[in-house]
């Protein structure tokens, strides 16, 4: 059975029949669009049941030629670090698509939600696709959407937010289609034919000139997408005049396309090319942990603040990344769905606490946990697990990046200190401000912005979804552990790490005798998909 090209069609499908439902059928377009999500979300379920973790290789593969002449073809399947990001965006859309609803705009309520769903379809196709040229169409199909989404339901300055957003992003994407195209042609030489598909391009010598450029190329479009400083001058626009709903989507969801292309595309085709943009890329990561947190510190609204603080913690995730730690990699993964979590229930209390007061500005607010107890309670659980406190969700990610940073680089790791240090300035200053103190923006104390049922419906799964990774990390570690080793491993051996640092050669060397493990010396001159041939994708 197909599940993966499923799941990707039932968003899609579900969009286009809500294109034509008349805009006054309005209760029918919720029906069918929460049926939509709810179908896909239970897609991706079955996809994850299937799914065998012990493998590093993409599985569940639905391969057909699309266009063979040119070597594209449709290829879709999962793997330990993609399948978590599947579940994570048919989850916030399950919410997103409720909140929409709850929230559904007065005129073209349809075409909001069919472009939602749209969005959905983009994104599943993003972290399901095994073909570059397929994955530069999703990433290129998801920006529609979004901007659309902007342009017509935004706030007062949505058209020009609208613009910044589809420019930055253009920008960043000819480059990578100029990289892809680049990397077929060139990969011709050692294939012996023309093809996209990533488990062909995997361990192909490029040469490090040559993959430095082409790493380069792709690393823009990331570092855009992330948002990575300096690149991130579309967000405070984009974030500020988005409906929340799509600023919600924007933050937990869409940020993720950009470090999971880092780590599912840069890093294991280009090898060779991470230690020249190591130290450049872990730099900008760090400025953007310091830099975010200082406006976040210092924004004025809380969605700005919940914005910035996005900045510096998707820079823990690309530090993760990029120093080339079988750790930190894993770390990198659990922190992406915590953030996605955390950033979108942290958006629902943002939404919640303005539509009570008529107000997102931090300081016009004061002393609401008197009037909404039980918002307090849950805002109070969602800044501890902003700050990684032990015991919440994202303590093990963190611990993990930074163990695997100290390891590698012990300085960037004490610089990205600072990051940690000032999530709690950035998140107590919003919870002080809003909960606490003399009530202040509200005449009611605060009973108008007290979490209801409806918002609840949103926000306790989310507060559940972290209670869960908090307990049970590993159920989400253990599967993306083979998938992150093998990513890594052709970087490692670049960059001539100790061959007990690399979790492919060491899980093969505990399963063979001895006498026939091969030496380090061979696996270099091997690079790394020879010398594992029977785990190589």
């Amino acid at each position: 059975m197909p599940w993966v090209s499923i799941l990707i069609l039932i968003p899609l499908v579900t969009s286009l029949v809500l294109a034509f439902v008349p805009a006054r059928e309005r209760r029918a377009a919720r029906g069918i669009a929460l049926a939509g999500s709810f179908l896909a979300l239970a897609a991706s379920v079955v996809v994850l049941a299937v799914f065998d973790r012990d493998l590093a290789v993409l599985q569940q593969v639905d391969h057909l030629d699309w266009i063979p002449a040119a070597g594209v073809s449709w290829d879709v399947g999962v793997d330990g670090i993609s399948i978590w990001l599947v579940l994570l965006t048919t989850v916030i859309f399950v919410l997103g698509v409720i909140l929409a609803c709850q929230r559904l705009p007065q005129q073209r309520g349809t075409i909001f939600l069919s472009l939602i769903m749209l969005a959905e379809a983009g994104l599943l196709g993003l972290f399901t696709a095994g073909d570059l040229i397929l994955f530069y169409v999703f990433w290129e199909f998801m920006l529609i959407p979004f901007a659309l989404l902007i342009w017509n339901w935004g706030g007062s300055d949505r058209r020009s937010a609208g613009m910044i957003f589809v420019v930055y992003t253009m920008v960043g994407s000819l480059l990578m289609l100029v990289a892809i195209v680049a990397t077929g042609i060139l990969a011709m030489d050692h294939t012996g034919h023309l093809s996209f598909l990533m488990r062909d391009l995997a361990g192909v010598p490029f040469g490090e000139a040559t993959a430095t450029v082409l790493l380069a190329g792709f690393l823009l479009a990331f570092a855009i997408k992330i948002p990575l400083w300096p690149f991130h001058g579309w967000l405070p626009r984009v974030y500020s005049q988005a409906p929340i709903v799509v600023t919600i989507l924007l933050a937990a969801v869409m940020s993720k396309a950009g470090v999971y292309g880092l780590l599912r595309v840069g890093v294991p085709l280009f090898p060779e090319g991470v230690g020249n943009l190591l130290i450049p890329v872990a730099i900008l990561a760090l400025i953007g942990i310091a830099y975010g947190s200082l406006l976040a510190w210092r924004a004025p609204t809380m969605r700005l603040l919940v914005g910035y603080s996005s900045v510096a913690h998707l820079g823990f995730i690309v530090l993760g990344i990029i120093v080339i730690d079988r750790m930190a990699a894993q770390g990198a993964v659990l922190q992406m769905i915590n953030h996605g979590i955390i950033a979108a229930a942290a958006f629902v209390i943002v939404m919640i606490l303005a539509r009570g007061t008529g107000t997102e500005d931090i300081d016009r607010l004061g002393g609401l946990a008197k009037g909404a107890p039980r918002l307090a309670v849950a805002f109070l659980f969602v800044t501890m697990a902003a700050l990684a406190l032990p015991g919440s969700n994202a303590f093990v990610g963190e611990f993990f990046i930074l163990g695997g940073v100290f390891d590698q680089y012990a300085w960037m790791a004490v610089i990205a200190m600072i990051g940690v240090i000032f999530a709690a300035v950035y998140m107590l200053r919003m919870y002080q401000g809003t909960m606490n103190g003399p009530p202040r923006g509200v005449q009611d104390g605060g009973r108008a912005a007290e979490m209801t049922a409806r918002d609840a419906i949103v926000l306790v799964p989310l507060i559940l979804l972290m209670v869960w990774i908090a307990v049970w990390p590993n159920s989400i570690v253990a599967p993306t552990r083979a998938s992150t080793d093998l990513a890594v491993a052709p970087a490692q051996i670049a960059l001539d790490r100790p061959p007990d640092q690399i979790g492919v050669l060491r899980d093969r060397a505990a399963a063979v005798p001895a006498a026939a493990v091969p030496a380090a010396a061979d696996a270099v001159d091997s690079r790394i998909w020879p010398a594992t041939a029977g785990v190589r994708p």
